[in-house]
Order: structure tokens, then sequence, then C-alpha cells
């Protein structure tokens, strides 16, 4: 790849920045968004060829750079530990920033379905990995708790019932919301996933527990499994409010 000319390209961090704040990303093409973000990783020198060189060595698309193991980032030419970092750093804070807007812990739970599984698609933007997370609701609504319980090897992973009472024990409430991800899938459950939620719904009955819903995220949305036409039916109320 031929050397850029330094006297064409001064000023050309400030031009994109400019660019940014003035238009947003949707006018970049891959290499563009990469190169901006690493203008923050190397505050000094060109990252043009840096960003097409990350980019041939990930797939050509900005999301397989994102999603890159660590080591696979810092054997690049180039990226150095701290770039390396950086990178990994912005998905994850990506899918805090996601989740945070949709359901804070202490306030009120969102009455509809759609933000608890809009939350969930945020918990679960980057997780390459399937795994099973539980939500605490105590009174008023509000949320206690959200927290990973197991994970493991896409369809390998089981919902495990007595971490699952130890959650809701230690966070003494009577209502959880069970999620967990389809990485590579449709956000849709499986016949064992119904299966397994109807056997959940039935024993923490009698612990006078309730759980009121499962959402199930996939690589390209969520369901909530009691206003799904599958499994709705394991519930009686069909109201939009999980948690009711």
């Amino acid at each position: 790849m031929a050397k850029r000319n330094p006297a064409l390209h001064a000023g050309h961090r400030k031009r994109m920045k400019e660019q940014f704040l003035e238009n947003g990303l949707s006018q970049f093409n891959d290499h563009q968004k990469l190169e901006l973000l690493l203008f923050y990783a190397q505050p000094r020198g060109d990252t043009n060829e840096l960003a097409h060189r990350i980019l041939e060595e990930c797939g050509g698309k900005l999301h397989n750079v994102l999603d890159a193991p660590y080591r696979k980032l810092i054997s690049i030419k180039g990226v150095s530990a701290h770039t390396a970092t950086f990178l990994k750093l912005l998905p994850e804070t990506a899918s805090y920033y996601s989740s945070s807007k949709s359901l804070v812990v202490g306030e009120s739970l969102a009455k509809e379905a759609d933000d608890v599984c809009r939350y969930f698609e945020g918990v679960f933007m980057n997780v390459t990995r399937e795994e099973i997370h539980a939500m605490a609701v105590g009174d008023k609504l509000r949320v206690l708790k959200e927290q990973k319980i197991s994970d493991g090897n896409a369809g390998d992973v089981l919902i495990c019932p007595k971490a699952l009472m130890s959650f809701a024990i230690e966070n003494c409430c009577d209502r959880i919301i069970i999620a967990h991800n389809h990485p590579n899938g449709a956000a849709l459950a499986s016949k064992d996933d119904i299966l397994t939620t109807k056997r959940l719904i039935e024993v923490f009955s009698m612990f006078d527990i309730e759980i009121a819903d499962h959402i199930v995220v996939g690589k390209n949305g969520s369901q909530s499994m009691r206003m799904s036409l599958a499994a709705g039916s394991l519930w009686k109320d069909k109201s939009k409010n999980p948690a009711v």
C-alpha cells in the first residue's frame, strides 16, 4: 500500500472528527470508522493504513474486528496491547450502555415485555457463548439484581433450578425473570426451552416464587416466551407486563 503524503493529509484527523460531529458515523465506511476509533488509541501518526490492515486480518467488517479475540488483535502488525485493549473495551461499553438505558437496578421495571427484551439484548450483545441470566424483581416492580447464573458451549448449558433458587433467596424476591441467548441462532424458544420453563414454573410455584418470564435472545432480536404463541400458554396471564 502506497504511503500517504503528509502534506495532502494535514488536518485529516480534525476534518474526520468534524464530519462525525456534523453527520454521525453513517457517512463513513468500515475502514474510516475504524480509523476514527484508532485516533483515540494512537494519538499520533497515520491510522489509515493500520485500519486497512486490521480489517483485512479480521474478515473485512468492523464488527468482526470488535468481536476478535484479544490475542488475535495483538498478533496484527502495528496493534499494541493498548490498542487491542481499547478495541475490546468498545463492545463491552456498548453492551453496558444499551442494557443500562432500559432497566436500572433500584428503579421500577418497565411495563412492556419489549423493554425487558431490549435490556437483555444489550446484556448479550457481544456474548459468543451461551449464558443463563436471572433478574430478581421486588416490590413495586423494582429491579433488585441481574446476574449471570451459568455459561458454556451453545446447546450445552442447562438451567440449574438450585442456582436459580439460591439467586431468588439471596435477593429476597418472589419473582424472577430468566434469560438465555442463542449466540448463533434465532430468538426462538426450542422445545427443550419450553419444557424446562414449564418445569421451573411448576417447581418454583411450590415455594411461592414466580417465573415471570423467560427471554430468549438470538443474533437478530429477542423473544418473550410469555408473549409468544408457542410458549405463552405456560402462563395463565398474557399481560404485557412480565412481572404482573
